[in-house]
């Protein structure tokens, strides 16, 4: 428990803060931090609410995936990845069949979550945005792409969801083929699961060595 003061009437109050989620031990984490339940507070003086986004290590048990979450600073996260097993009494073993991602923003973290749930590899989908800004930038000289994130639309299939520097927002549909053509053309450097932070900088780095 966390004690936070409330910014509207400046009354203190607890808050559950969870440093690690276990679906295992606790398996309602798993929808409580996709609908956010995991990160929101309100204030019993006046009922204000509000999302307070924290650090926290989130462990799908049944997928061995990580994904560790630290506002603003990952590489405080990297660090904690690169020694996850060092006193470890979690009772599991953080070894190499485990897929551990970093995330730094809370847009980041949903989209992991959310291809996690897809049963898709975020690698191939960032391989596939770096593809899809530049056919965007074709089409659209004039805008630029200020955010791109992987979306499930009402009807089951698959998007980038995108902002331009207009504050507009777009999309651009994923299909399989694509996707599975993606997977096999980079199928070498997606044989290595090391890398933490999964992003469009890494994709750039990824192509430009194989193409």
């Amino acid at each position: 428990m966390e004690k936070i003061k409330c910014p509207k009437c400046n009354h203190e109050s607890e808050m559950m803060v969870w440093e690690t989620m276990d679906t295992k031990t606790d398996p309602q984490i798993k929808a409580m931090i996709r609908n956010g339940e995991a990160f929101a507070w309100h204030c019993p003086h006046c009922d204000n609410k509000s999302l307070i986004f924290y650090p926290t290590l989130y462990h799908q048990v049944s997928d061995k995936y990580l994904l560790c979450y630290v506002p603003g600073n990952p590489s405080s996260a990297v660090e904690l990845m690169d020694t996850i097993n060092e006193n470890n009494d979690s009772g599991y073993n953080f070894d190499d069949s485990y897929t551990k991602r970093v995330v730094s923003d809370i847009n980041q973290l949903r989209e992991k979550l959310l291809i996690l749930d897809e049963g898709l590899d975020d690698r191939v989908l960032e391989i596939l945005k770096v593809f899809a800004i530049a056919e965007l930038q074709k089409s659209f000289p004039d805008l630029n792409v200020m955010e791109i994130y992987f979306n499930k639309e009402d009807d089951g299939s698959h998007c980038f969801a995108v902002k331009f520097d207009n504050n507009e927002w777009g999309r651009t549909n994923i299909d399989k083929k694509s996707y599975d053509h993606v997977a096999e053309s980079f199928k070498i450097p997606l044989s290595i699961n090391n890398e933490f932070i999964i992003d469009t900088e890494w994709a750039i780095s990824v192509i430009e060595k194989e193409i």
